[in-house]
């Protein structure tokens, strides 16, 4: 070895980046000169020579520090108050949270990485505004309702392309954090960006990329196991080749067996994420992501209605390639290609005797009475006891197999020019959705135009104007505007109104069905949304302390009902409703090491026009006028301890059994904890439903019983 090439390698300047609990902080950007570099997996980074540097990276404030080749420097970021979390879903561009106009949460990779990469729904719980209701179990059926409306009306994005079914379905169980890098949820109508399915919220999910300049190959591996024999891997691998590549792969696979007879759940997803860099400023980037899942589907166990012989397999994948091309320092593009299929087989091969069960209800009078459920009975029962009512249901098990099927293929084209005050995003979207329907071929098309602008008329006020126009084969053309105005007011606090419209299509079935005894509708008009937002946010204590209160009212209306009045049976746009609440979220940094975290949601909602009569006056189903959540994070030096709980009020519900209407609250309560024991593993635990709280999401479908897992995290 050359004594020059001896003397370069001791002259480097090397060092490592963590995060106040001593974790590596990787991808955070490193200007030396005019050198730059980015962290690696493991924190680390290095330079030719000394110099006085700057370290970036979203979620932490930015740092100044000398380097030299004395010794490795460690350099501890501290953590960004969340007005520094940058936003792209409000407005197709980055933008600073404050300044969108919107109500909106960013969970970053450290977030996921410190909840040791959970399912999705499990982030989304903790949002102000959300309301996540799942069938029981692992595997169950999960639905989300956004500030009151439907769950087929929030659009969710992967990486930009819509992976809901066409009409805005998605079962979010199967929603996988690992392998994703930044997961942003915007409240409230986004169809001026989003087209005919966002009208309540987006939430997009974005994937991990590689470093194009790391040279050996960075990754991870997870195993955990725990109550209901539950078993999860997951592994990562990423890095970069030939100056020009940047890859990210990973893989995962849940397990368990559930608590419950036919209550199994497996899913496997895969994600790859490679992208070709021509230029800094042109690159190819290609993202596929697939799952394949087993589900069981035990039924109605609260109420005894237990199915041995149901279960449903999912097969779904999604595919985009994106071109991202800047020309000059004022303007940039990208071009998107996507695709996304979704397989389901619902089957079951029952073919018993029928059986009745029983069971006792509560009924409390009033405009819109109220009925309970108290308790099942013996069948025999013929005497209720005073203050209940008897009520009975027969089951008549029967065999069938339900496969259907859907995709959609989109095409995307957006323009970004950033002017003196702000930036204009404009583009087109054409999108091809199509299915299997009561056994025919059927497709639709979708074209859309957009336009939005984000201006600072002055510094203190930021304007937000957006709006597209969605020409559809089925429904024709609709108009979704969206406008917002911000004001910076003294201390630090942001006052926001907007006003938006959102439309929501119908589903392939509701334009298509064609069964004989039901029939689609293809006159169907969409759903629309009007909606009022008033924001106030605020950071106290020297940024410590951050407070955002959001009212809001929504006005749903041509809301889609079946109307079985006729035959054959079909889709009518009769029905409207409203919803109006306030959403109330903190986060307080305490110490250097504590922080406390708090959400909490009022909701009102009521039923103004039905096809069912009885229904008017009614709250809307499954959405709770009370609930909220809290969480304590403890982080001294290598540990990592989140305690938390939510609670869900009361609620309208409907279980098609013995007639109940109302669900009665729940608390749950978890823990989390892990420890970097070295630079390279770190062991975890956590404890789901910690009070052992016996609760049902939905009627009759009974939620988990105590639980925990523990495992290891290992990356190189």
């Amino acid at each position: 070895m050359s004594p020059v090439f001896v003397f370069l390698l001791l002259s480097l300047v090397r060092g490592v980046v963590l995060d106040p609990a001593g974790r590596p902080v990787e991808g955070a950007k490193i200007a030396c000169g005019a050198e730059t570099s980015t962290t690696n997996s493991r924190g680390a980074f290095e330079f030719q020579k000394p110099c006085t540097a700057t370290v970036e990276k979203s979620g932490f404030e930015p740092k100044t520090i000398a380097l030299s080749d004395t010794k490795e420097t460690e350099i501890t970021l501290a953590l960004a108050s969340l007005s520094d979390h940058v936003l792209v879903t409000a407005t197709g561009a980055p933008i600073a949270m404050e300044e969108a106009g919107v109500a909106a949460n960013v969970f970053t990779s450290a977030d996921l990485s410190a909840r040791q990469f959970p399912f999705v729904q499990d982030l989304l719980r903790d949002v102000p505004g959300l309301s996540i209701v799942q069938t029981g179990r692992n595997g169950g059926l999960t639905n989300l309702f956004a500030r009151g409306g439907d769950s087929d009306t929030a659009m969710v994005l992967l990486d930009g392309i819509p992976v809901t079914d066409p009409g805005g379905n998605l079962d979010f169980v199967h929603l996988t954090s690992t392998g994703l890098d930044r997961l942003e949820v915007v409240r409230g109508p986004e169809s001026a960006l989003y087209g005919a399915e966002a009208s309540s919220a987006v939430i997009q999910m974005f994937t991990q990329h590689g470093d194009v300049e790391s040279r050996i190959p960075h990754g991870s591996f997870l195993y955990e196991r725990g109550s209901f024999s539950t078993d999860h891997w997951s592994g990562t691998l990423d890095g970069g080749l030939l100056k020009h590549i940047d890859y990210a792969l990973t893989a995962d696979q849940f397990r368990s067996t559930g608590e419950f007879e036919n209550d199994a759940y497996r899913i496997t997803t895969g994600t790859a994420n490679i992208g070709y860099h021509f230029s800094d400023n042109t690159i190819l980037r290609a993202v596929y992501r697939e799952f394949d899942s087993y589900i069981g589907v035990p039924g109605q166990v609260f109420y005894g209605l237990t199915d041995t012989n149901a279960w449903e397999t999912v097969r779904d994948s999604g595919l985009s390639v994106r071109l991202d091309d800047a020309r000059g320092k004022r303007f940039t593009q990208k071009v998107i290609f996507g695709y996304h299929r979704n397989s389901t087989l619902d089957v079951d091969t029952s073919n018993g005797n029928p059986y009745t069960i029983a069971g006792l209800t509560r009924t409390v009078p009033g405009p819109i009475p109220y009925t309970y459920f108290v308790g099942l009975v013996s069948p025999s029962t013929t005497v209720a006891p005073p203050g209940t009512s008897l009520s009975t249901y027969t089951y008549y098990p029967y065999a069938y197999e339900s496969p259907t099927l859907s995709d959609r293929t989109n095409v995307q084209y957006q323009g970004t020019w950033t002017h003196k005050n702000g930036a204009l995003v404009f583009g087109y979207e054409y999108e091809r959705q199509a299915g299997d329907i009561s056994g025919l071929n059927v497709s639709r098309s979708d074209n859309g135009l957009f336009i939005s602008d984000q201006y600072a008329l002055t510094p203190r006020i930021y304007l937000t104007a957006s709006a597209r126009y969605q020409q559809s084969s089925t429904f024709g053309s609709e108009f979704a505007p969206r406008g917002a105005v911000t004001f910076r007011l003294p201390t630090e606090t942001f006052l926001r109104f907007s006003a938006s419209r959102g439309i929501k299509e119908p589903s392939l079935l509701e334009n298509f069905a064609n069964a004989g005894y039901y029939v689609g509708n293809p006159a169907l008009k969409p759903e629309t949304t009007q909606s009022y937002e008033v924001g106030l946010s605020r950071e106290w204590l020297t940024r410590r302390l951050r407070t955002e209160l959001s009212v809001f009212r929504n006005s749903f209306h041509d809301l889609i009902e079946y109307d079985s009045a006729v035959y054959p049976g079909t889709w009518q746009n009769v029905d409207q409703a409203w919803a109006r609440g306030a959403e109330a979220s903190a986060s307080l940094r305490i110490t250097h090491y504590l922080a406390v975290r708090g959400a909490y949601t009022k909701l009102y909602t009521k039923v103004t026009n039905s096809s069912t009569p009885g229904e008017i006056g009614e709250e809307l189903l499954r959405r709770p006028k009370n609930s909220g959540s809290v969480s304590l994070e403890l982080t001294p030096k290598r540990w990592m301890v989140i305690v938390g709980g939510r609670f869900v009020g009361e609620r309208q519900d409907e279980d098609y059994v013995f007639g109940v209407n109302r669900n009665p609250g729940y608390q749950y309560v978890f823990a989390d904890a892990s420890y970097q024991a070295t630079k390279n593993l770190m062991p975890f635990v956590r404890i789901q439903n910690a009070l052992n709280e016996q609760y049902q999401e939905a009627l009759g479908y009974s939620a988990l019983s105590r639980g925990a897992t523990g495992g290891l995290r290992i990356t190189w």
